[in-house]
């Protein structure tokens, strides 16, 4: 077959195919960062992806053509993004809470209302999210149909790999949201126009998306995690009210993130008189530079825009390792910051996660400094779990102790205002170094943690009081890298999250039953596969974070992992007769208990290269002989899009289950995808005796 004519049989496919993955991560990004709510909830957005999908895949060939909608419901959903976005971000925000989990910026409003505005948004949004992938799904679904089964999977595979990196190539280069959707939309374009259904509605819709999103969004800054955007930092005069500008600050999702701020010696002694508080601000940030002499070597994770790395220069330290995991920030901070710290030759500064700088870095250090890292969003669509999460764990306060020197100091400053958080931090603090070993500062910028090796003594002078436990918070569970939910009270699941569950869950049964009556018609043992599979994916993610820390690059790894795995399995279809699934159910479980027990520990030895690819390819293995299972099914049932719409329905139950984790903890994971897998497994057994 030449290239035109391959062209034409798979193009459609592939294309439709990598638009479909290209969207979903687009929409998750996008709707996390311009409304501030989704930030917290990405994962409701992938289930209404998922959702939307299985149900166009249902329908595929089937009834009504709903593909002539996808343009009007983008339309419509860029239009409530932006204004509910502009509405109610850079405000605080509305969440009915218990107490029982800690955002920032909450509003003080009642329990009820914050609930009926709460649920009202994210039923909104579920609801349109929903319908957009309807019309995807049944696209990809009509096209997988008109091939066999296992080839069109294979194509569907390939080009589902290429929106992923295509994605991971615009958050790398930093663009903003009116690229994404060039780049959609043109492609999208182009699939309608090689099926006939060219509409100057649809050009018409799609240039107003465009212009729309360019022009509403003109100021901001897109890194790989966050929407930023910058505004000067103004002190006023006491008795005159006069504004003098002492830098920057940083917004993320719309709201106050960090400063960039002028606390030099000379700025501050200027002006300390006349704008109150400026000299305490400053003082604090220099403390924890006055536990060692001057020339001590200072390490500093969560550097930002540099205001730590400048009170370390200001007090004389020597070598500064300066780790910031956002590149656009630290390059603001490089540019834009008054003391402008990070062009001394004493500080090195390094774009990566905590976690990882850890795990690679083999110096140690006089001083480890945690700065302000408080990342206002989940590390990914498929977890529950918060980008910074892992820097705040028993386990990664025992790895950060490992750099210290004998006589070294661990400071954490923290900024909740929350009593629960600051005792779990003390108490995790005291478990490493001690019950006397810890002490604290109270001052403008929050909780300062001091914690000291044994060797370590305390300079004179020092405005640090011992730090002792409250014993009415004795059983507030410690956060470990099982259990890394430093915003959580305790293990429990909030009410806001079952709550949101539910009414999703009523919307979804409501819509789905009375215009899509087909979706709950799915094959059984093809449904527990895809619950089970979400399970796995969403440990590995968290596992590979623990590996090359929580940076952006760790999703398109995860996810391209599991969709290499899945090509190879489908591959293996494809030349041989027949796979035994048997077999493979018996090597599947085996590969979970390995995965489970396996000590990830001591590929951090191996180079970044190997440490990858070995990463990667453990921890997706479940996911290999699954996938098997998956591509002998499809190949035997002998239709793509009534297995699809069963699996992808099946992986928003199990997007449901990972809050399970709150519970018993991630690694539980493991054991429930174990068990779904086994019910997969007697669904199996059991139609094949019927016939």
């Amino acid at each position: 077959m030449n290239r035109d004519s391959w062209l034409r049989k798979w193009g459609p496919l592939a294309l439709i195919s990598a638009l479909g993955l290209f969207l979903e991560l687009a929409v998750i990004r996008w709707l996390s960062a311009e409304v501030r709510l989704f930030a917290y909830l990405k994962n409701i957005s992938l289930l209404a992806a998922f959702l939307g999908l299985s149900v166009g895949f249902g329908l595929a060939g089937k009834g009504r053509d709903y593909k002539p909608s996808f343009m009007p419901l983008l339309g419509t959903f860029t239009v409530l993004v932006l204004a509910v976005g502009s509405v109610s971000s850079p405000r605080a925000l509305i969440y009915p809470s218990k107490g029982d989990e800690y955002f920032w910026y909450l509003a003080p409003v009642s329990y009820w209302i914050s609930l009926l505005i709460f649920l009202g948004t994210v039923a909104i949004f579920f609801v349109l999210t929903l319908l957009l992938f309807i019309p995807l799904g049944q696209a990809t679904g009509e096209e997988m149909n008109r091939h066999m089964p296992t080839r069109a999977y294979i194509v569907n595979i390939l080009a589902s790999l290429v929106g992923v990196w295509l994605f991971s190539l615009v958050s790398y280069l930093r663009l903003p949201p009116w690229t994404w959707y060039l780049v959609f939309l043109s492609g999208v374009l182009g699939y309608f126009a090689v099926r006939e259904r060219r509409s100057w509605v649809d050009l018409t819709i799609a240039g107003a998306i465009l212009l729309g999103v360019a022009v509403l969004n003109r100021g901001a800054m897109w890194s790989p995690y966050s929407r930023l955007s910058l505004q000067d930092h103004n002190l006023v005069k006491e008795g005159t009210g006069e504004l003098v500008k002492d830098g920057y600050i940083l917004n993320v999702q719309q709201v106050f993130y960090q400063n960039a701020r002028n606390l030099s010696d000379a700025f501050v002694s200027e002006m300390k008189e006349i704008i109150p508080g400026i000299d305490q601000v400053a003082y604090q940030y220099s403390l924890q530079y006055k536990l060692r002499p001057p020339g001590s070597k200072v390490l500093i994770v969560g550097a930002g825009m540099g205001n730590d790395a400048s009170a370390a220069l200001r007090n004389q330290m020597g070598e500064v390792q300066a780790v910031e995991i956002d590149p656009v920030i630290l390059e603001l901070g490089r540019k834009l910051h008054p003391e402008h710290p990070y062009d001394d030759p004493r500080v090195h500064a390094v774009v990566d996660d905590a976690r990882s700088f850890f795990e690679k870095d083999d110096q140690t250090y006089d001083i480890i400094a945690f700065g302000l890292l408080d990342s206002h969003s989940l590390l990914s669509s498929l977890s529950s779990v918060r980008l910074d999460s892992y820097v705040y764990t028993l386990d990664s306060f025992q790895k950060a102790k490992e750099h210290l020197a004998s006589d070294g100091f661990i400071v954490l400053t923290f900024a909740a205002n929350t009593e629960w958080i600051y005792e779990r931090l003390g108490r995790m603090l005291q478990v490493v170094f001690g019950a006397d070993q810890v002490w604290e500062y109270t001052g403008e910028l929050g909780n300062t943690f001091v914690a000291a090796m044994p060797g370590a003594t305390l300079p004179e002078g020092i405005e640090l009081i011992p730090w002792s436990a409250n014993p009415d918070l004795q059983n507030i569970p410690l956060p470990t890298d099982d259990w890394p939910y430093l915003y959580l009270r305790g293990r429990i699941i909030p009410a806001a999250y079952w709550q949101t569950l539910l009414v999703v869950g009523l919307l979804a049964f409501l819509i789905l039953r009375r215009s899509f009556p087909e979706a709950f018609k799915p094959d059984w043992h093809l449904w527990l596969l895809g619950a089970a599979f979400l399970l796995i994916e969403f440990t590995s993610i968290t596992k590979l974070a623990l590996l090359f820390g929580t940076t952006w690059l760790v999703n398109a790894l995860a996810i391209s992992g599991v969709l290499v795995m899945i090509l190879v399995a489908n591959l293996i279809v494809l030349k041989t007769k027949r796979v035994n699934i048997r077999l493979c159910y018996g090597l599947l479980f085996a590969t979970i208990v390995l995965v489970y027990f396996f000590p990830f520990g001591l590929l951090n030895a191996l180079n970044p290269v190997l440490r990858g690819f070995s990463g990667v390819g453990l921890l997706s293995l479940p996911l290999f002989f699954s996938g098997l299972i998956f591509a002998e099914s499809l190949r035997r049932l002998g239709s793509a899009s009534g297995a699809f719409a069963s699996n992808l329905s099946g992986s928003v139950a199990g997007g449901i289950l990972e809050y399970t984790s709150i519970w018993w903890g991630v690694g539980s994971l493991y054991l429930v995808g174990g068990i779904l897998y086994v019910l997969a497994m007697f669904t199996y057994l059991l139609r094949k005796s019927s016939t």
